[in-house]
């Protein structure tokens, strides 16, 4: 399953990669994630590890794997239930003054035929969940300070600046 997603954010690139680099506050932009820290001493780079604690009781550890500074980084998902793999890579453009953020994961279900059968869906959940989760990045950037109510109330963003 690919999904990618786009956003355009009033703010320049350096604002915006300084929110997204922070990767121990995606729980400020991502509802399902409860809290999120580092693990060991790299807090942000190639190496990096987050633990991410879901609601639900579940736990995600994701691993950097690319970091080109100010641009762009990708990290894998490891231990997660019903996912073989997951990857995500996050890029910021400036355009006309503003920002583009690109988002772009590659997930692979367990499951073999029962996974084909829940793609669509999970697909589905992703893309809306995606979509609350860049209105949240937005809302978050642009204000200083995380939305306080449910995600869904946002306005969704434009997917080009």
């Amino acid at each position: 399953m690919k999904l990618q997603m786009s956003a355009c954010i009033e703010a320049n690139k350096e604002q915006v990669w300084k929110v997204l680099s922070d990767i121990s506050n995606v729980n400020l932009w991502v509802a399902p994630i409860i809290s999120a820290n580092c693990e060991g001493d790299i807090e942000r780079g190639i190496g990096a590890v987050r633990i991410c604690k879901l609601k639900g009781n579940m736990t995600i550890k994701e691993k950097w794997v690319e970091w080109d500074e100010g641009n762009s980084f990708t990290y894998y998902a490891e231990e997660i239930a019903l996912i073989k793999s997951a990857n995500n890579k996050w890029t910021v453009k400036s355009d006309k003054g503003k920002t583009l953020i690109i988002t772009e994961s590659n997930v692979i279900l367990k499951g073999g035929i029962l996974g084909k059968i829940l793609e669509s869906l999970m697909y589905l959940v992703s893309k809306k969940m995606g979509a609350e989760s860049l209105a949240a990045l937005k809302y978050l950037v642009e204000t200083g300070k995380p939305f306080e109510s449910n995600f869904s109330k946002l306005p969704r963003v434009p997917i080009v600046c």
